[in-house]
């Protein structure tokens, strides 16, 4: 038996190697390995090592670069990365260092390379030595260095929580299905199956206190919930009760119909929570909404749709580019959802592959991506009607800075209106959420009205 148990350990370690390979060397995603390659993260433990490698990667490079007298050869990256990954348990798990050291020397051989066993062998052997030594977190804060100077100046108060918020877990977020039960009434069945939780500070969020998978929260299959970040569940709250707000003056002006375009759609989480919103608490003027959904990536839409009919929403969404214009039937709409493509610098928690494979340059793509696209959808709102501009950046560049180039040119046109949620602060233009704060990841609002 405790030959099986090693052979199995070291598998789930040279797949969580594999995984380090294939984002650090190979720029693929997390997500591409989990589509692709689930082999390598089938089990839990190659997940977290995989994960917690990346999140801390800077400092183990760093760390793990004192004990070796030459860097590996290419062909040999994939015994760095195992290296990587056995630095990372050795250093923040309470693992037994002696099981660890075992296990990622066996590990070596299922890599097909088991001439590296004594030299994996001694680096860890050292590297436990001198580990309580060692000081974390160190000059680098486990960020790319344009990353941490980015944050400095966007952030010269807060830089040093956020780099550390961003090396931390991500809490698990559920957003209840309003059209199938309250949020009390799922709580109660949280607590029926003994999965610990709390309550969030949106109106349909818990928080679990532990991580599971999807599928073994109780009524999945049945659409009663769906993971949604927190922060990302205000887009949804904003857009309704400026709705709520509005829609008597504007339904009489659109003969009791109001349009409502979600540009970037899929996944769908925020669309979905719109619609239950609308179901559950509709507008007193009994105002007929239509919402419109288009995505560029046809791969997407169809997982979209899958998440639609596990829900119950009868929504559709077409295969469209909000930069064009092709798609639309020159109606217009009272109401845009803009979640812009980003950097994703506001979930690095979630996703710690962003900090090895963005670069500087990426983020002037994507504000001048950002521009384009809200002068884009611009064109189609109504006059009268309301665009909500959403990222999930932390990065000024992407966020009130490109309202602000945006207004330069609409400026007789367009205001901003004010947002105020129950974390975060204001900014020139918008509203900044952080990864410090009240289980959101990092997320930017700007409300436009169109005069």
């Amino acid at each position: 038996m405790a030959a099986k148990t090693t052979a199995d350990s070291a598998s789930i370690r040279a797949g969580a190697a594999r995984g380090v390979l294939a984002v650090t060397h190979q720029n693929r995603t997390i997500d591409w390995i989990l589509e692709h390659r689930p082999q390598w993260v089938s089990h839990t433990e190659s997940t977290a090592l995989l994960y917690g490698t990346l999140r801390h990667l800077f400092y183990l490079r760093n760390t793990v670069a004192t004990f070796l007298h030459k860097p590996f050869r290419d062909k040999d990256l994939d015994l760095y990365s195992l290296l990587l990954v056995g630095a990372y348990q050795l250093l923040w798990s309470d693992k037994p260092v002696h099981a660890i050291i075992n296990e990622t020397v066996s590990a070596a051989s299922k890599l097909r390379k088991p001439w590296a066993k004594g030299l994996i062998n001694a680096v860890l052997r050292r590297l436990a030595e001198v580990a309580d030594s060692l000081n974390y977190p160190d000059q680098t804060f486990d960020h790319p260095p344009w990353l941490l100077q980015t944050l400095q100046q966007d952030y010269p108060h807060q830089w040093q929580q956020l780099a550390m918020a961003n090396n931390t877990q991500a809490p698990m977020v559920l957003r209840v299905n309003l059209n199938q039960n309250t949020r009390q009434e799922y709580a109660t069945l949280l607590t029926q199956h003994g999965i610990a939780h709390q309550l969030g500070v949106s109106e349909q969020a818990i928080v679990l206190e532990q991580p599971l998978p999807s599928h073994q929260l109780p009524g999945w299959q049945q659409g009663k919930v769906a993971v949604q970040d927190m922060g990302a569940q205000y887009a949804a709250t904003v857009l309704h009760n400026t709705l709520q707000q509005h829609a008597t003056a504007q339904a009489t002006q659109n003969g009791q119909l109001l349009r409502v375009l979600d540009a970037c759609a899929a996944p769908g989480g925020k669309l979905a929570h719109f619609l239950e919103l609308c179901s559950a608490r509709p507008t007193q003027s009994n105002s007929h909404i239509e919402t419109i959904a288009i995505d560029i990536s046809q791969p997407r839409i169809d997982a979209t749709q899958g998440i639609f009919a596990r829900l119950g929403h009868h929504q559709g969404i077409q295969r469209g580019d909000a930069c064009q214009l092709d798609w639309w039937d020159r109606q217009p709409f009272d109401y845009v959802l803009m979640d812009a493509p980003c950097s994703g610098t506001g979930t690095i928690r979630r996703h710690p592959d962003i900090k090895v494979l963005l670069s500087a340059d990426a983020i002037s793509s994507h504000s001048a991506t950002q521009l384009s696209m809200l002068h884009n959808l611009w064109q189609t709102l109504a006059p009268g009607g309301t665009l909500l501009y959403c990222t999930c950046s932390l990065l000024q560049a992407e966020n009130d800075a490109v309202i602000s180039r945006f207004l330069e040119t609409n400026n007789k046109h367009a205001n901003v209106q004010q947002i105020q949620l129950p974390s975060g602060f204001a900014t020139r233009h918008g509203w900044q959420l952080l990864p410090t704060e009240s289980h959101t990841d990092g997320f930017y609002y700007a409300l436009l009205h169109k005069q």
